[in-house]
């Protein structure tokens, strides 16, 4: 597997990673790592500079989640429109490319708290723990936050609050 692109698009600081150069069967663990630091503008302008379809489509699959659900209630994203693009190697709209930017970054901090361990799908733990509510939260899910800055890292304090529980 090829280690995730750094060379940097112009309005994006010189340690962020170009996402754009993001190829099926490239490592998504791999991707996340490099985002897990990464802060909320480098984030935005990751997204403004565009996010590739076909990464977010990957990350649907290894998050186990059905396309038409992710896309649409997750991303909020057109699904068919997003599938055509990820064969063209043409970006998410800014706004979806944030969240899957925020999924990618909750990906990598679940890897840290969680391990992945023999047997342990640390994706699928995180798709699955996206779409429940959680009392930390206000009883609503973490997927449904993902889209505000606010949320994200709302969400990423929720998780790292979770640190130790068994999942």
């Amino acid at each position: 597997m090829s280690a995730p692109s750094l060379s940097t698009p112009s309005r994006v600081g010189p340690a962020a990673p170009d996402l754009r150069g993001y190829r099926p069967g490239q490592s998504l663990m791999a991707q996340a790592r490099v985002l897990a630091d990464a802060d909320d503008a480098t984030l935005a302008a990751l997204a403004e500079a565009g996010v590739p379809a076909v990464l977010a489509r990957d990350l649907g699959r290894a998050l186990d989640i059905a396309p038409r659900h992710f896309f649409r209630e997750i991303l909020g994203t057109n699904r068919s429109a997003a599938e055509k693009k990820s064969f063209t190697d043409a970006p998410l709209p800014a706004a979806a490319g944030r969240v899957a930017l925020a999924l990618l970054r909750l990906l990598a901090q679940a890897e840290a708290l969680h391990g992945g361990g023999p047997g342990f799908d640390v994706a699928r733990w995180l798709g699955r723990w996206i779409g429940q509510p959680q009392d930390g939260l206000q009883g609503r899910c973490p997927a449904a936050l993902l889209g505000s800055d606010e949320g994200a890292a709302a969400v990423r304090a929720m998780m790292e609050g979770q640190a130790g529980r068994p999942g």
